[in-house]
């Protein structure tokens, strides 16, 4: 009874309004560090697309650590409207490494050399490998709490639980910023914080126990025209 009772509790936690439309188009390179000594590069790309008459962003986030020892790229389809998956790709060293599609009720998960995998799902879902961008869909205001259920190739089903737990200037390569500080507890991993703009909502970057990723890095050993 108790654990049933807990399960409709988080159940009755109400979505909060996630706006696609919040978003920017562009590209946005930033550095990963360390301890303040710089890993390699993340590139973020933003751009508007159609996918079957439906407006979608098409983002791509590519990183390359440690001279190109490390190489991955997440390629999402997300509607416009809230951000709802159409598809997932992620690729290891220029290889797909697993791909996912969305369809009403159910996820399909492709990996090479194995049979697909569905999984059933009830009501909205987001993809849980996209993070800041998805919480810079949201309705941020001081204070706020949110709850957002989301898949994961490798984690399956989960839930994002975020919280603004206050706000600060962040230095860019244009000048300060102003941002929302977006917190997430997830429990023997740390706590991982993430800056908003408030007033763009651009991810201006984020901090997770030593590792930190801000604006300004170098991007140009990255991809190239044929990211998307």
């Amino acid at each position: 009874m108790l654990t049933f009772l807990l399960l409709a509790a988080v159940q009755a936690v109400p979505l909060p309004a996630v706006d696609g439309n919040r978003l920017r188009a562009g590209t946005r390179c930033f550095a990963l560090s360390r301890e303040g000594q710089v890993l390699g590069a993340v590139r973020q790309t933003v751009a508007a697309a159609t996918v079957n008459g439906t407006p979608v962003w098409d983002i791509v986030i590519h990183q390359r650590l440690n001279d190109g020892k490390f190489d991955m790229r997440d390629h999402f389809v997300l509607r416009r409207a809230d951000l709802s998956p159409v598809s997932m790709e992620n690729q290891r060293f220029g290889e797909e490494h697993v791909r996912v599609s969305y369809a009403p009720g159910k996820i399909t998960t492709i990996r090479k050399g194995a049979a697909p995998v569905e999984t059933a799902v009830s009501g909205p879902i987001w993809d849980g490998n996209l993070w800041g961008l998805t919480f810079a869909a949201l309705p941020l205001a001081g204070g706020g709490h949110y709850e957002l259920p989301f898949y994961q190739y490798d984690k399956g089903l989960g839930r994002f639980v975020a919280d603004v737990v206050g706000n600060e200037t962040v230095q860019t390569p244009e000048g300060p910023v102003e941002a929302w500080v977006v917190e997430l507890d997830l429990g023997r991993r740390g706590k991982v914080r993430y800056q908003i703009g408030k007033a763009d909502h651009a991810e201006l970057g984020n901090v997770a126990g030593p590792f930190a990723q801000t604006l300004g890095g170098d991007c140009s050993a990255i991809g190239g025209s044929g990211e998307h």
